[in-house]
C-alpha cells in the first residue's frame, strides 16, 4: 500500500472511536484527537515527541488500572505513527507488543477486529521490508479474523499491492477482482471507485482492454462525488498507463493535472509525489540522470537505514532476553506447581477411566438383556403361539360343541394367541442399521385403525451419534407406548416429535384419549418404560388426567 493509502485507512482508525476506545473525559478525547493529528500530520520533532510522550503516558496510565483494550488501541496508533516515521523495526515492536496483550482477553467482535488490524499492520511493516513471504502469512491471518466481508477488503488490497510489488500480475488481478465482489454487494461508491481504480491499475500491466475503462469509469465516480485525493490517484495512475501506452503527452497532462490536486489538498506528501511523477516524464537527459542518482542514494541510504534499525532491534531482543533470563528462577517455582498439576490430572485420569469402564460394564449388561429379550421372543413365538394356534384349528374343525361354547373358547383362544404374539413382538430383536426407518415401521405396524398420527421429522436427531443398545432400548419404549394408545386410550389423534438439544436429545408422545387418574391406576407399561430409560442413563415422565389426553417424554 502507498504512503497516501495507508494515512487514509489511519485516519479511518481516528473515525472508529467506537472500536478503538472506551468513553473518557472531554478534555481526553480532545487530547487524544489533537495528538492523533500530529501523528498523522507532523509539522515538527517536537510536536512529534510531545505526542509520542502523551501515548506512552496514557498506555502506562491504561495497563495500571487494567484497561488493556485502549491501551491496545494506542498502541496500534503508536504503531502506525512509528511506520510513517520509517521506524520500521519500533513499529513492528509496537505492534507486537499489542498483539501480546490481546492473548489474555476474551474473544469476542471488539478482540477480534483489533487482533485482525494488528496482523494486517504487521502485513504492512514486512511488505516495506521487502519480506513477502512473513507479509503474506500475517495477510493471511488477519483474514482468517475478519468480522464480515466488509472488514475483509482493506487486507485483500494490501494482498493485491503486495502482488504488484512482486510483479505476480495474474495474482493481483484475482485479488483485485475479489474485492470489486464484495465491494458490489455494498452501498459504497467511493469504495467502488477505489476497487474499479486499482483493478484497472493491475489490468494495466497486463494489458488487458479494459483497464483503460475502468481507471476511467472510477475518476468519473470521484469527480461526481468531488473526492479530491481519489481523483489524484486517478491521474497519477492514468498518467503511468498512457506512459506505457507510448503515449507521453496524455502522460504529461494527467500528471499535471495531478499536481494541481496536490496544491488543492495542501499536502506536503502529495506535492513530493506528484511532483516526482512530473520529474519521471521529463526528457531532459540531464534530469534522467539526477533521478536516476538520487534513486540509487535514496536506495543505498534505505539499506544502511535498515541494517541499523536491525542492529537497534537485536540489541533490544539481547536486553529483553537479559530479563528473560532473571526470570527463570521463578519460572523454577512454578514448575513445581505444573508438576502437582500434572499429578492432579493424572488422578483424575485414572477416575475417568474407571468411570468409562463402569459405563462400558452398564453397556453390556444391556445388551445381555436385550439378547436375553430377544431369545424369549423367539421361543414364545415358536411355542407357545405355534401351539395355540394349533388349539384354534383344532376347536374350529374338529371339536364337538354348540356354537355358542365354540365362539367364545375361540374368542378366548385368540386372544391368548394376540397376547402371546404380542410379547414375542415387543421382546424381538430390533434391526438398528437404519434406526429412522426401522421407527417408521414400529408407527405403521402399531397405527391404529382410524387414528392419525403425526410424526416430526426423524432426521432431527442426528441417530449416527447415539450408540446402537440405547436405540434398541428407545424402540422398545416407544414401541410401549404405542401398545397402551391402542390398547387403552381410544385417542383419535397421536403426535410423535423428535428433537435433538445439543447433547441431549427428545422423543415426546402424546395422544388426545381418555387419559388416565394417574394416582389410581396399575403403571406396567409406563414402569417398563421408565426401567429401560434408566438403564440408558436417560429420563422419563409423563402427565395425563381422565378426559385429557397423555404426554410423555424419553429425554436421553
Amino acid at each position: 500500500m502507498n504512503k497516501l493509502g495507508f494515512l487514509f485507512l489511519f485516519f479511518l482508525f481516528g473515525l472508529m472511536g467506537a472500536r478503538f476506545h472506551v468513553a473518557h473525559s472531554q478534555d481526553s478525547s480532545d487530547s487524544l484527537r489533537y495528538y492523533h493529528n500530529i501523528i498523522i500530520k507532523p509539522e515538527n520533532s517536537t510536536g512529534l515527541n510531545s505526542a509520542f510522550r502523551f501515548f506512552e503516558r496514557e498506555i502506562q496510565g491504561q495497563l495500571e488500572k487494567g484497561d488493556t483494550m485502549p491501551a491496545v488501541q494506542n498502541l496500534r496508533r503508536v504503531a502506525i505513527g512509528q511506520y510513517e516515521l520509517g521506524f520500521l523495526y519500533e513499529s513492528e515492536a509496537t505492534a507486537v507488543k499489542a498483539l501480546k496483550l490481546l492473548e489474555g482477553q476474551k474473544s469476542n467482535e471488539v478482540t477480534k477486529e483489533a487482533r485482525s488490524g494488528i496482523l494486517n499492520h504487521l502485513g504492512i511493516v514486512y511488505k516495506q521490508l521487502k519480506s513477502y513471504e512473513k507479509a503474506i502469512y500475517y495477510y493471511e491471518a488477519a483474514l482468517e479474523l475478519a468480522l464480515d466481508s466488509s472488514d475483509s477488503i482493506p487486507t485483500l488490497n494490501n494482498i493485491s499491492y503486495l502482488y504488484l510489488d512482486q510483479n505476480e500480475y495474474e495474482l493481483a488481478l484475482k485479488t483485485s477482482s475479489l474485492v470489486l465482489e464484495k465491494r458490489l454487494q455494498q452501498n459504497d461508491s467511493l469504495g467502488i471507485a477505489r476497487t474499479l481504480d486499482n483493478l484497472g491499475f493491475v489490468q494495466s500491466k497486463l494489458k488487458m482492454t479494459e483497464a483503460l475503462t475502468n481507471m476511467e469509469k472510477a475518476l468519473n465516480i470521484r469527480q461526481r462525488k468531488h473526492d479530491v485525493s481519489g481523483m489524484y490517484t486517478s491521474h497519477h495512475h492514468l498518467s503511468e498507463y498512457f506512459l506505457n501506452q507510448g503515449n507521453r503527452q496524455q502522460a504529461i497532462e494527467h500528471a499535471e493535472q495531478a499536481y494541481d490536486l496536490a496544491k488543492q489538498l495542501n499536502s506536503a506528501s502529495y506535492l513530493e509525489n506528484a511532483l516526482s511523477l512530473l520529474l519521471d516524464l521529463s526528457d531532459d537527459s540531464k534530469v534522467i540522470a539526477y533521478r536516476k542518482l538520487t534513486d540509487s542514494i535514496s536506495s543505498a541510504k534505505q539499506i544502511q537505514e535498515n541494517k541499523y534499525a536491525v542492529i537497534k532491534y537485536n540489541v533490544e531482543k539481547e536486553r529483553q532476553k537479559t530479563q528473560m533470563a532473571q526470570l527463570q528462577n521463578e519460572r523454577e517455582k512454578k514448575y513445581k506447581i505444573i508438576f502437582l498439576s500434572a499429578f492432579l490430572l493424572a488422578v483424575m485420569g485414572t477416575v475417568f477411566i474407571v468411570y468409562r469402564k463402569n459405563q462400558q460394564r452398564k453397556r453390556e449388561l444391556v445388551q445381555t438383556a436385550q439378547k436375553t429379550e430377544a431369545r424369549i421372543s423367539k421361543r414364545v413365538h415358536d411355542y407357545l403361539a405355534n401351539d395355540v394356534s394349533g388349539v384354534m384349528t383344532f376347536v374350529e374343525n374338529k371339536l364337538s360343541a354348540s356354537t355358542n361354547i365354540k365362539e367364545n373358547l375361540l374368542n378366548f383362544l385368540n386372544d391368548i394367541y394376540l397376547r402371546a404374539r404380542d410379547i414375542s413382538v415387543a421382546n424381538a430383536g430390533v434391526d438398528v442399521s437404519d434406526f429412522p426407518a426401522a421407527l417408521k415401521s414400529l408407527v405403521a405396524q402399531y397405527h391404529p385403525k382410524g387414528v392419525s398420527v403425526i410424526t416430526s421429522p426423524y432426521s432431527n436427531i442426528n441417530w449416527d451419534d447415539v450408540p446402537e443398545h440405547k436405540k434398541i432400548q428407545l424402540y422398545k419404549c416407544l414401541q410401549e407406548l404405542l401398545v397402551n394408545s391402542k390398547k387403552h386410550s381410544k385417542a383419535t389423534l397421536i403426535s410423535i416429535a423428535f428433537n435433538g438439544k445439543g447433547k441431549k436429545n427428545e422423543i415426546v408422545y402424546s395422544d388426545n384419549g381418555i387419559g388416565f387418574d394417574v394416582d389410581n391406576i396399575v403403571l406396567g407399561g409406563l414402569n417398563n418404560v421408565e426401567t429401560r430409560m434408566t438403564e440408558i442413563e436417560g429420563s422419563f415422565s409423563f402427565e395425563s388426567d381422565e378426559g385429557k389426553g397423555f404426554k410423555a417424554s424419553l429425554l436421553f
